[in-house]
């Protein structure tokens, strides 16, 4: 598994993390909970999440970083809506990762 050995380094040197988690599942929560004390802090970037899979990280002390596509459809706009303020770094991930016309966010944006 090629994901293992990011935490290996990040303990030897004393780094944070910078997760992607893009509809990844349960698995991701897991292999980052099994490894959580390797690395100093961290952001679970491009979080596409459930709830619980956003509680189970917030619990972690891991911050949820947010984008366009983080906000797709409406379950997705709950659960960026139940992100603490405390946890939470908006990303732009320009120009890929944009707010679109045919997200369920875009009723949210100002033109």
């Amino acid at each position: 598994m090629a994901f293992a050995p990011h935490f290996d380094l990040a303990e030897k040197h004393k780094l944070p993390m910078y997760l992607h988690s893009r509809a990844t599942g349960q698995e991701f929560n897991k292999i980052v909970k099994a490894n959580r004390h390797k690395f100093e802090g961290g952001v679970v970037h491009s979080f596409t999440g459930t709830l619980e899979e956003m509680q189970e990280l917030i619990d972690l002390d891991l911050f949820i970083g947010i984008n366009g596509c983080s906000m797709k459809t409406e379950e997705n706009c709950a659960v960026v809506k139940a992100i603490p303020l405390s946890h939470l770094l908006v990303e732009t991930d320009c120009p890929y990762c944009d707010i679109r016309n045919s997200h369920a966010s875009a009723k949210h944006v100002i033109t």
